[in-house]
């Protein structure tokens, strides 16, 4: 028998219009504190409403919620 890992999905990898649902946040308490109190909380929905070209940052929805993230940042946060 043989084990398939499957690869696990970042905020990074939604492209417009994906959405997905927050599995952990990968930052030291204080920025995750941070990101919690602008709404990004786990088993939260989350959608990428955009991306900025040249690896700019992308425009994220959470509830009612719109942020912009650094791409390095969006790859912290892991989705379900």
């Amino acid at each position: 028998m043989q084990l398939v890992h499957e690869k696990q999905l970042h905020l990074n990898d939604l492209q417009p219009g994906e959405t997905g649902v927050i599995d952990c946040l990968y930052f030291d308490e204080d920025y995750k504190r941070r990101l919690c109190g602008m709404g990004l909380h786990c088993d939260d929905s989350i959608t990428c409403v955009r991306r900025a070209s040249w690896g700019g940052p992308m425009h994220i929805k959470v509830g009612t919620t719109e942020l912009f993230l650094r791409l390095k940042e969006a790859s912290l946060i892991c989705l379900k």
